[in-house]
């Protein structure tokens, strides 16, 4: 399996352009996030071989995906001392490189801890009092695995069509977030969007235009989707050594979109026609009874 998350020495070694690494499966999985007792009594709901898509197994994953974005950005303020540490004995250009990096990923993860730590208190008041209000969702069932699987939260800023949904330039303005989980379960994949939010919010707006994506387009632009908003990415090693050196690029690129290294586009999740994969859309269900690709009242992955 291979992982998109860079390492310090990787992007010294590459000057910010690492290729995905291998890691182990179990590392991949774990997230030690919660005790091993909260882990199992919380999620015990999506934690076996079949789930029911519905608004409290949506709420979980959007919930873990949440907590994971907060692990995520206090496991890094921990390391910045450490890591600031790294260019010492380093020729002139590494280390002003390497400080340079620091300092901006430095100055993203505390915006980022601020947003995450907002986000996370409104779920935390959910899970405790059982209310859902204001939470929605929208998932997806593939006929296959995909060759991905993925966990993370984002502030959604385009959409499937080249729309703009939200500037993110204005420092303190509380944006919308959209959570995404991407997993499999026996011979399936199933992906998990859930927000709190309005119905006609940035974060509603990118679920509806996935949903108006044809069946066999749906999970080319998942995998757009992810390599543009989250390192929390793992890869099937083979089906990456598969694509064609373009796509490597293309996927590297993305990754990398939104940094220093390369300016996000509005039409990044614009389809191309580019094919990655032959899954298939085969079911959906949305928290919006009225949402036309509410095309059943349960679905099961």
């Amino acid at each position: 399996m291979l992982t998109v998350k860079p390492t310090m020495k990787s992007m010294i070694e590459t000057r910010g352009n690492p290729v995905p690494r291998k890691i182990g499966v179990g590392n991949a999985s774990v997230f030690p996030g919660f005790c091993s007792k909260h882990d199992t009594t919380i999620f015990k709901a999506i934690e076996g071989k079949t789930v029911a898509i519905d608004s409290s197994t949506a709420f979980l994953f959007a919930y873990r995906a949440i907590a994971y974005e907060r692990f995520a950005k206090e496991a890094q303020l921990r390391s910045a001392p450490i890591q600031a540490e790294m260019d010492k004995g380093k020729p002139f250009r590494t280390q002003a490189y390497i400080q340079l990096y620091l300092n901006s990923a430095l100055t993203g993860i505390n915006t980022g801890m601020e947003d995450v730590s907002r986000w996370k208190a409104g779920y935390d008041e959910r899970l405790l009092s059982g209310s859902r209000d204001g939470f929605r969702y929208f998932a997806v069932r593939f006929d296959s695995v995909l060759p991905v699987v993925a966990c993370c939260a984002f502030h959604p800023e385009i959409d499937f069509h080249g729309n703009q949904l939200q500037r993110l330039a204005r420092r303190g303005s509380d944006f919308e977030h959209i959570t995404l989980t991407v997993t499999a379960f026996e011979g399936e994949t199933i992906a998990v969007f859930g927000w709190i939010g309005p119905t006609d919010g940035p974060a509603a707006l990118l679920a509806r235009s996935f949903s108006g994506l044809s069946t066999d387009r749906k999970a080319d632009a998942l995998i757009k989707l992810l390599f543009l908003q989250s390192d929390n990415i793992f890869l099937r090693q083979s089906w990456w050594d598969g694509l064609t050196e373009q796509n490597q690029k293309l996927f590297q690129g993305l990754s990398k979109s939104g940094t220093a290294e390369r300016a996000r586009k509005v039409s990044d999740l614009a389809d191309d026609g580019t094919t990655f994969t032959t899954a298939l859309a085969v079911d959906v269900i949305s928290s919006e009874q009225t949402d036309p690709v509410a095309s059943s009242p349960k679905a099961s992955a």
